[in-house]
């Protein structure tokens, strides 16, 4: 599913990140760091970082589809071309993906 906006506002994904409700999985962990040499803080600096104009698309997670999740593609995000995707449950930032485009 398709859209020409994101599911979750910006503004909310940076207010988790800023509260310290984000997790990001082991797969996106290794991949920034293999990728970029990012670790935890350059990934949550990036997402502080993304714009509206990065936005992607939203589909509906593949294992629950009750649950959205957002990608966003970023050209020199923090120097680096980034492919990110995330959720949000239960009022954290789940970080699923984060790696070189």
């Amino acid at each position: 599913m398709a859209r020409n906006s994101a599911y979750y506002s910006l503004g909310k994904v940076k207010s988790l990140v800023k509260s310290g409700n984000c997790s990001i999985n082991s797969k996106a962990r290794v991949t920034a760091r293999n990728d970029f040499g990012w670790d935890f803080s350059d990934i949550t600096n990036a997402i502080l970082k993304l714009q509206h104009s990065h936005y992607y698309k939203t589909e509906k997670k593949y294992d629950d589809p009750s649950v959205f999740v957002d990608y966003y593609r970023a050209n020199n995000l923090m120097g680096e071309n980034v492919y990110i995707h995330f959720r949000v449950e239960n009022d954290c930032l789940v970080i699923c993906s984060f790696k070189e485009i």
